[in-house]
């Protein structure tokens, strides 16, 4: 029996991670800072990456590992925390022979003209983006030194059932849940993919688990595009005003949230065309993503239900 281990099994990505592994009758070692009891099929444990040794105790007897981590929309505690936590990472999936499937996004593509394929630049523009981009030298760097078997799978931005940490579900979800208008950033006119947080879950299952998939980067399955005026009628349905948050509303809101102000500098992804093609996946392993319409609702009724 294969082993996959989930780094990150209470985030979004990695519930939808794990449920897509069960679907396919796979055993899951699900890890996090404070795991919740274990179930039939999933076993949860306690480790904190950012430690080598709960690292590699987390990853002891793993034949495949699936970095979905979240950290808090920091620059400052991505810099301290990211390299750290993919170090670990690398270290334990050798130790233990594992085929590590790392989750990431494309800010490492930085601005781009063309829609973003496998085969896009990593050419930075932004400090976040340049982060990223150093953690894919280390792993290509572990790949070619030390004979690290990576796969990355890589998403445009994500909303979802539950996708807390997910920019749409926090200013179009959350708010049309509250009968609050929905909002977009800064230009609703501009096509802008976006990924469905069970389609990610599902396609990383899919790099674990298929032979076609290893040590090469895939576009985890996105529908084509919609401008962010598309995406806010869907969720307002007709019944709520919808508006779009300006460059000045989100240097003014940046003086008091956090996110606001992190959110900024890659304001470059709003204001133009942002096309994210996930053709040769859905090609390889014959897969369609999830349209929006259904996509929204699904996330509409899990807000509304949630207690």
């Amino acid at each position: 029996m294969t082993t996959h281990v989930v780094l990150g099994g209470n985030g979004v990505v990695g519930r939808e991670t794990i449920a897509a592994l069960r679907a396919g009758d796979q055993e899951v070692r699900a890890v996090s800072r404070t795991p919740s009891p274990s179930e039939p099929g999933i076993t949860r444990v306690a480790a904190d990456l950012r430690d080598a040794t709960s690292a590699t105790d987390a990853l002891r007897g793993a034949d495949v590992a699936y970095l979905t981590v979240g950290l808090p929309y920091s620059t400052t505690v991505w810099r301290r925390d990211w390299p750290v936590i993919v170090r670990n990472a690398i270290d334990g999936c050798l130790a233990a022979g594992a085929h590590l499937v790392y989750f990431d996004n494309v800010y490492a593509y930085g601005r781009t003209d063309a829609p973003m394929t496998e085969s896009t630049p990593i050419r930075p523009t932004s400090r976040k983006g340049a982060l990223r981009a150093e953690l894919l030298r280390m792993l290509d760097a572990a790949r070619d030194e030390h004979g690290l078997e990576v796969t990355v799978g890589r998403s445009a931005d994500f909303y979802g059932p539950g996708a807390a940490t997910s920019v749409f579900n926090l200013f179009a979800i959350d708010r049309a849940d509250a009968g609050k208008p929905p909002m977009w950033l800064f230009g609703a006119n501009q096509p802008h993919s976006m990924t469905y947080t069970p389609d990610v879950g599902a396609g990383l299952a899919v790099l674990g688990t298929d032979d076609r998939a290893r040590g090469l980067t895939w576009h985890l399955p996105t529908a084509p595009a919609l401008t962010g005026e598309q995406y806010l009628a869907l969720v307002s349905g007709g019944r709520l005003a919808h508006r779009t948050m300006s460059h000045g509303m989100m240097r003014l809101g940046g003086l008091f949230a956090s996110t606001a102000r992190e959110t900024l500098e890659m304001a470059y992804q709003y204001t133009s065309p942002y096309h994210f093609d996930s053709t040769a996946f859905e090609r390889t392993f014959d897969v369609a993503p999830t349209p929006y319409a259904e996509g929204i609702a699904r996330s509409l009724g899990y807000a509304a239900a949630k207690v």
